[in-house]
């Protein structure tokens, strides 16, 4: 494998490399449920190559690209074919509008398919062993150049029902780290070093508490590292796969250094029989005020992360 130097939040590191080594993928485990949550609880995550169908994830990125096409000029490079996803050099932050909780895009029959298709339901229904639901609100994102996902454990977001719940992130087309791909912090869900992190960030109800920010605990993979242990893991990915990961299992990307928008869709899957969020089930519409929730509040922010850090005594 060719060594890139990519970033990983805001620090540059080079992949593959003792800071950032790959993912191992668990196929050779599928039709085996309990070696399945064996390899979820040692490790943290689940890497399933060739969950969806590779022409229907490829189809669904056109009906994303589609849009994104529709909103107009200086979304789009307009000098090259529009299902390339080339960005337009205006393209910056903000340009293109969240479709997260877009329930007219992320439940459109392209897009549909694959995010509440037969097999993830099928694979999730095997490994509950029961059947299961997934929540209404789809994280359905497109990343412009340079942005990335800062590291964060889940339950902070969506804490208010089942502890049984698990995140599946499907990128819309292939994607390594140069574009901006999901990584974890391997044993991080379960090694003593995160008792601490655990027991303070990962209890918070970042709504609740009217924080204000985007409930990212760094931007630095390597304060996690250095203070709290895990090994920082990541892929290169081709359409169809998924990685799958438990609510307390800290994750970043990595930003995205080309010209090319990033499309990708978190989801998230529990047992049907307990209860659910919720903040994410429903029908959500169109409205330029979606952002981090489902229900968007009106209490002021008054809280930083920062300023939980520092009362919980972490650098």
């Amino acid at each position: 494998m060719d060594v890139k130097t990519i970033k990983l939040g805001t620090r540059e590191v080079e992949f593959p490399s003792d800071k950032l080594q790959p993912l191992e993928a668990c196929n050779h485990l599928l039709g085996d449920r309990d070696a399945l949550w064996k390899e979820l609880n040692e490790k943290g995550y689940l890497l399933i190559r060739g969950m969806h169908n590779r022409e229907d994830v490829l189809k669904a990125r056109l009906e994303v690209l589609k849009t994104i096409k529709k909103l107009g000029p200086e979304k789009l490079d307009n000098s090259r074919p529009w299902e390339d996803g080339v960005l337009d050099h205006r393209c910056d932050h903000g340009c293109i509008p969240s479709f997260q909780g877009r329930n007219d895009i992320t439940h459109s029959e392209a897009v549909s398919k694959i995010l509440e298709g037969p097999r993830p339901f099928a694979f999730f229904k095997t490994l509950f062993g029961e059947t299961v639901r997934t929540f209404d609100y789809k994280w359905l994102r497109a990343v412009h150049r340079q942005a990335f996902t800062g590291a964060h454990v889940d339950n902070v977001y969506m804490s208010r029902g089942t502890p049984n719940l698990l995140t599946m992130w499907t990128p819309f087309g292939d994607c390594d780290p140069t574009i901006g791909c999901l990584a974890v912090s391997e044993g991080s869900n379960r090694l003593p070093g995160f008792d601490k992190l655990h027991s303070t960030y990962s209890q918070v109800d970042v709504e609740d508490i009217n924080l204000n920010g985007s409930g990212w605990f760094t931007t630095d993979p390597f304060d996690i590292t250095y203070q709290f242990g895990g090994q920082w893991k990541t892929t290169k990915y081709e359409a169809g796969d998924v990685l799958i990961f438990g609510m307390n299992t800290v994750h970043m990307s990595t930003a995205n250094l080309t010209d090319l928008v990033r499309i990708s869709c978190d989801t998230r899957w529990q047992p049907a029989s307990e209860p659910a969020d919720p903040r994410y089930v429903g029908d959500f519409k169109p409205t330029a005020k979606f952002g981090l929730y489902a229900s968007v509040g009106s209490k002021p922010r008054t809280v930083t992360m920062e300023e939980l850090k520092a009362k919980w005594g972490f650098q």
